[in-house]
C-alpha cells in the first residue's frame, strides 16, 4: 500500500492522497483506527523527495483506569530517496535513504509507522484524567483504614520463637 515504483511517480512535483484503513498498518501493541496520508512527491533523476503528513487515529489503553481511548496523531515528516548508495540515517525532522533497486520502488511504511508511534504520549492518560490545556489533573489520594499511630517495626511474635528454637 505506502510502496510506490519509481517509473510511475511523475518527473518534478506530484501529490498524492491515500485514505489508510485499520487493517493497512501494524502499530503492534497500538490499534490502528485508521487516517489519511498526504504526500508530496518531487523526483529527479538523482533523488525522489517525500513528504507526507498523516493524520492518525489509535485506540490507547489509559495507565490510570485500563479504559480505551481514541487518540489523534497529527505530524509532518521527510524522506528523501537517493539513487546512488548512500548510509543512511534519520532524526526527528526526516530521513534519507536508498532506492530499492531490486524491485525499483521506495517504501513509506516503516517511516509512517514509526512518526505516529513516536508521537504517541509516553503516559497514556483518559482525556477525563486532562485539563483543558491537556495537563494532568491532581489525583486525590484517598486513604482507608487507619494507620497505626507508631511506625516502629513490629516484630512478628513467630520469629521471637523461631529464634529461640535456634539457639
Amino acid at each position: 500500500m505506502l510502496k510506490f515504483k519509481i517509473f510511475e511517480i511523475p518527473e518534478e512535483q506530484s501529490e498524492k492522497t491515500l485514505q489508510l484503513s485499520s487493517e493497512e498498518l501494524d502499530l503492534g501493541d497500538v490499534t490502528f483506527k485508521g487516517g489519511s496520508l498526504h504526500i508530496d512527491f518531487y523526483r529527479t533523476m538523482q533523488f525522489v523527495r517525500t513528504q507526507f503528513s498523516i493524520d492518525a487515529n489509535v485506540e490507547l489503553v489509559c495507565d490510570r483506569s485500563l479504559d480505551a481511548f481514541d487518540y489523534e496523531v497529527q505530524q509532518d515528516y521527510e524522506v528523501l530517496f537517493k539513487a546512488e548508495e548512500v548510509e543512511e540515517s534519520a532524526d526527528e525532522n526526516g530521513a534519507v535513504r536508498n532506492y530499492d533497486h531490486a524491485s525499483k520502488q521506495i517504501d513509506l511504511e516503516q517511516d509512517v509507522r514509526d512518526t505516529i508511534l513516536l508521537n504517541l504520549p509516553t503516559k497514556k492518560l483518559h482525556p477525563r484524567f486532562l485539563d483543558e490545556d491537556g495537563n494532568p489533573k491532581e489525583v486525590l489520594n484517598e486513604q482507608f483504614g487507619d494507620i497505626p499511630e507508631d511506625d516502629e517495626e513490629k516484630i512478628d511474635p513467630r520469629w521471637e520463637k523461631l529464634k529461640e528454637l535456634k539457639d
